[in-house]
């Protein structure tokens, strides 16, 4: 589900009710008779499906890079024994031989084993999640909306051991994308112009720092500067009226300022920032393509290196540098197109409603 603020964003959220919490027993392969699907080997890709408002219908499907196919369109429900994923499949990301799907409007975050699929526990108590990093520590954060109605939303802090909620920590409106750096934890607050910096040793807040309108997605390069991508403020009343272009900032760690560039064009909102395997090349989603950025280039690009575009999830593969976009339709049959990272199209592979990212394993 992408966002949907008074800032503009990354494009198709949908507002989201409240929704009770489901749950899903935890099963054990050892001691469960039915044979799930083969054991997930590495040089795989986890293409997270976010599924339809409302139905249920979140899914993982499993691609694999050597026979360059999709070996499982419903990684989930075929090795839970068809069990639902839940509503809204927001985000994902593995730890060790774990791995941590964040169903958005079921209000919890699914504990996989990253061998077999198996669900393994389940992160309650929640209000309406949306992305999830870990320490190595052995604690988790996960950013929640809480309400659409309200100023802030918060940072729920989980012990990995138990998958407990230990402590929630009160962050700007909206929080999105999140980053660990050190000994810090960078939160985008989406329906603002702030990133909220939290010391991941004592759990407290140590600042505020004033970014663009509307930050969406954040990544840390190799020199540890933190990059936070904002998509511009847009107000809907009576028709939607941008009030200020999206842009980019970099942030050194350690400091509670940023430095920010605007985009070119105000004719669109950029979102999907990621960076490559290098940590030197950031790439995101803006005017129908996909640009491209040195972490030292000196001025934003203005030619795409992908055209063919609009794409709902992007990602790129940390070994070769291979460029994944989702096409969302939010039909049963969407797809994923590759390209090299020149840009040039590779092939393309169909999943399930709503490919919106990808986990490289």
């Amino acid at each position: 589900m992408k966002p949907f603020t008074a800032f503009a964003s990354l494009p198709g959220r949908l507002l989201l009710g409240s929704a009770a919490a489901l749950t899903l027993l935890a099963c054990d392969p050892d001691k469960d008779p039915t044979p799930g699907p083969p054991p997930i080997v590495t040089n795989s890709v986890f293409v997270i499906n976010e599924g339809n408002f409302g139905r249920s219908n979140a899914e993982i499907s499993l691609f694999d890079k050597a026979s360059k196919s999709v070996t499982n369109k419903s990684l989930f429900a075929s090795a839970n024994k068809g069990k639902n994923l839940g509503d809204i499949a927001q985000s994902m990301v593995v730890r060790d031989s774990l791995g941590y799907i964040v169903a958005n409007n079921s209000n919890r975050v699914m504990v996989v084993s990253l061998k077999t699929f198996v669900a393994k526990d389940t992160i309650r108590g929640l209000k309406l999640p949306r992305y999830f990093a870990t320490t190595s520590s052995g604690k988790g954060y996960v950013t929640e909306t809480i309400s659409y109605t309200v100023p802030n939303g918060q940072v729920s802090v989980v012990d990995l051991k138990t998958n407990k909620v230990t402590k929630s920590i009160a962050v700007g409106s909206q929080p999105e994308q999140l980053a660990v750096v050190g000994s810090r934890l960078y939160v985008t607050n989406n329906g603002g112009n702030t990133v909220t910096v939290i010391n991941t040793t004592t759990d407290a807040v140590e600042g505020t720092i004033t970014v663009g309108d509307g930050p969406n997605s954040v990544v840390a390069d190799r020199s540890g500067r933190v990059w936070v991508l904002n998509s511009g403020k847009i107000v809907y009343n009576p028709n939607p009226t941008r009030l200020s272009k999206g842009s980019l900032s970099q942030i050194v760690p350690g400091q509670l300022t940023a430095t920010t560039r605007e985009m070119p064009s105000d004719k669109s909102s950029p979102g999907n920032l990621t960076i490559n395997g290098g940590l030197d090349q950031l790439y995101y989603t803006y005017l129908g393509g996909v640009y491209t950025l040195g972490i030292n280039d000196a001025t934003l690009p203005t030619t795409p290196l992908i055209k063919r575009g609009s794409f709902y999830g992007l990602g790129v593969d940390p070994q070769d540098g291979t460029i994944y976009g989702g096409l969302a339709s939010f039909s049963s049959s969407d797809k994923v197109i590759r390209f090299k990272n020149t840009g040039a199209a590779i092939d393309s592979f169909t999943v399930l409603a709503g490919p919106n990212g990808f986990v490289f394993y």
